[in-house]
């Protein structure tokens, strides 16, 4: 079962185009070749056929139809993961993504949520009530990967990561049977589904706990890469500090046209400190004042919006259609050493359009007790993400050379782990994703849940 299947018999496409309300997707039909495309264009793979399914029922039909035929099967939610692990080379690929509705209970604060939708339909719909909930920082993401990998967001540090945030998720099992997994049902497999990123079935909804929040108070403030490493050091020294109620992440890159920042600067090498503060407007303006006052800016954009507004800010950084190589590696500590060679970095990225995130979690990240979930980094207090961008495919070599040279530079003092939604295809290492514990236990969960592999790699 866990090997690959290069294509699809005559029984199965007609067991398909019989059964499911959804449209089937062939190699050899017209849209195919859009159909398969994910966000990352360096993943460049051909699956087996494309099921489209129309609603929930449809997922049950065709993992029934999959199990048996022996077939594998990856799941697409918003096919952003950097690795493309929603597609596999001649796997039948099931496609969430018309599953997109939302529908929130003001009252019991809870965001009901279909596998296919993105980040962008959970805050449309929970702003209009008021609430929210940790997502992604790019509005295009998909739900299901992000939260089945653990899910680091603005809110994390005070209302916790997004896995943290589901109450309960509905789940079709590889033998086609829909299951409830929270605390009360199913509480093994709920316990792999906050933060094993999946291979245990597929989430068809997900139930999120909201939090009461409208406005934010948040921005950015750009300082010139002449001073990086001072720039990183104000943010680390406030960020080890800052209350629960503030997120930040810093980012070395060359500077994009901002329409609030002096032409002059763009595309020149920058530190960019984007600080979300989720608490009363008027305590942030008071807590951010001395991140604020540090050096001498270049630019200092950070007002009051609305939090859906903010979760959208940082789309055009990230859109479809670039070759995108990612490395990412996580500290219990920020060291000065690796703070200087990410400044020394700054001025050296591997690309133009290249990026250095640095960004901090612990407050409610780190008080969830290890064993209560499998997101297995709760000791970290920052990590860093190497977001190597390309835009042409002739780039790619190059690109994943230099950002492995990087990583070596800036990795010596990190922990072993590494954040599974950060993790690209060649970071592989279940230990390394999860802990040598977490691990074992994951792995013994998806041999009961898939003991054919039919998810395998997905």
């Amino acid at each position: 079962m866990a090997g690959e299947s290069m294509g699809l018999s005559a029984a199965v496409v007609a067991a398909l185009r019989t059964k499911v309300r959804g449209t089937i997707i062939l190699p050899c039909d017209e849209g195919y070749a859009m159909a398969r495309r994910v966000w990352n264009a360096a993943i460049d793979r051909r699956p087996a056929g494309i099921v489209v399914c129309a609603d929930a029922e449809d997922v049950s039909i065709t993992v029934r139809i999959a199990a048996d035929h022996g077939l594998p099967l990856t799941i697409r939610g918003g096919g952003h993961n950097v690795a493309g692990r929603s597609i596999r080379e001649g796997v039948l690929l099931l496609d969430l993504s018309k599953l997109r509705d939302v529908t929130v209970n003001q009252e019991r604060r809870i965001a009901t949520v279909q596998g296919g939708a993105l980040w962008r339909d959970v805050d449309a719909a929970t702003a209009q009530e008021g609430l929210a909930t940790t997502g992604g920082l790019v509005s295009s993401t998909g739900v299901g990967g992000f939260t089945l990998g653990g899910g680091a967001g603005w809110l994390m540090r005070k209302h916790g990561l997004a896995c943290d945030n589901v109450r309960s998720a509905g789940v079709v099992l590889a033998d086609g049977r829909f299951v409830r997994a929270s605390e009360e049902e199913h509480a093994d497999l709920y316990w792999g589904l906050r933060g094993a990123a999946g291979g245990f079935g597929v989430v068809t909804n997900f139930e999120f706990q909201l939090h009461p929040l409208r406005d934010v108070l948040a921005g950015l403030i750009i300082h010139s890469a002449d001073h990086a490493l001072e720039s990183l050091r104000a943010f680390r020294d406030f960020a080890v500090n800052a209350p629960p109620e503030f997120c930040g992440l810093a980012v070395a890159a060359n500077a994009p046209p901002l329409p609030f920042l002096d032409a002059a600067w763009h595309g020149r090498a920058v530190v960019i400190l984007a600080v979300c503060w989720s608490g009363a407007i008027s305590a942030g303006e008071t807590a951010l004042a001395p991140l604020r006052r540090h050096g001498r800016p270049i630019a200092d954009h950070v007002g009051a919006m609305q939090y859906a507004r903010w979760q959208q800010m940082q789309d055009p950084g990230a859109p479809a259609g670039r070759y995108y190589y990612w490395k990412t590696a996580n500290f219990l500590a920020m060291g000065e050493s690796t703070l200087e060679q990410l400044a020394a970095s700054a001025q050296d990225l591997p690309t133009p359009l290249s990026e250095i995130h640095l960004q901090h979690m612990g407050a409610a990240v780190s008080r969830v007790p290890i064993e209560e979930t499998a997101f297995a980094h709760r000791d970290a207090q920052f990590f860093v993400n190497l977001i190597g961008v390309a835009e042409q495919e002739t780039q790619v070599a190059s690109l994943r050379d230099r950002v492995h040279a990087l990583y070596e530079k800036i990795s010596h003092d990190a922990s072993p782990g590494i954040l599974a939604n950060f993790s690209d295809q060649d970071d592989t290492d279940e230990v390394r994703r999860f802990g040598r514990r977490h691990a074992a236990r994951i792995d013994s969960l998806r041999r009961r849940y898939d003991p054919a592999g039919m998810f395998a790699g997905s």
